[in-house]
């Protein structure tokens, strides 16, 4: 398998991210996950620009999974 032809980089990432979106209903979790996947496939392939694009999904999905935290914490505080 070549993976310098992005056919099957694009086929690799795919696959991965609907796996996870079955999965995983949280999204800011799936977020950061399918980041992580992103960024590897980027780093095992050496396309710098999907490297960035899972680094800045996983910041998302931290973020998103924190404001969730935040707002559960919120809702328990009230109670």
């Amino acid at each position: 398998m070549n993976l310098s032809n992005p056919l099957p980089r694009a086929a690799i990432v795919a696959v991965a991210l609907l796996g996870l979106s079955a999965c995983n209903k949280d999204s800011g979790h799936a977020q950061k996950t399918a980041g992580k996947i992103e960024s590897g496939v980027g780093s095992i392939t050496g396309d710098k620009k999907l490297k960035r694009e899972g680094q800045k999904d996983e910041v998302m999905g931290g973020v998103k999974s924190a404001a969730s935290d935040l707002k559960g914490a919120v809702k328990d505080a009230k109670n």
